[in-house]
């Protein structure tokens, strides 16, 4: 597996746009025996309609918010559908801002690609340019969307890579 960085963070991220949002997923292929097992772990998340929709979306890479920033940290490449699991680095969204050693507001974030920022219970990974790729939800997936104005309050240096100022 290649040595991780910010800037492999940012590529991998891109590479996941428009794919679909699963929660309690990080990067594994889709499938119906993962559904089935989602469903079953988070069934209050899994409606009806949400597993309807998902069962068109096998065989690509899902993700939810902090499986993003897991499933680089996982994978061998963007297109690996068969991620590693690290109990180590296995974290919730505010679980990761809590690990983050070097982390501020929002007014003190350093410009540098691959910084994560964090509302409550939410992260997503700043790609820079004044956007963030973010697995936002069922209905989105991964978008990329603008640092302003979107709620982000906190960031967070990943704790698990190392980071260069290049953007």
């Amino acid at each position: 597996m290649a040595a991780k960085t910010n800037t492999g963070l940012v590529a991998y991220a891109k590479a996941q746009l428009g794919r679909p949002y699963w929660y309690g997923c990080f990067g594994q292929k889709g499938t119906s025996a993962l559904l089935t097992s989602k469903a079953r772990q988070y069934p209050a998340l899994y409606t009806a309609g949400r597993v309807a929709n998902a069962r068109k979306q096998y065989g690509v890479k899902v993700h939810d918010c902090v499986g993003l920033i897991k499933g680089y940290l996982w994978s061998d490449n963007a297109e690996d559908l068969t991620p590693t699991y690290n109990a180590a680095q296995d974290k919730s969204a505010n679980g990761m801002y809590n690990a983050c050693k070097e982390r501020g507001t929002l007014a003190t974030m350093p410009d540098i690609a691959g910084i994560l920022v964090f509302m409550n219970g939410h992260v997503g990974v700043y790609i820079g340019g004044g956007y963030v790729i973010e697995a936002r939800g069922f209905s989105s997936g991964v978008v990329k969307t603008k640092l302003a104005g979107r709620g982000w309050t906190k960031w967070g240096k990943c704790p698990y890579i190392p980071y260069t100022t290049a953007t």
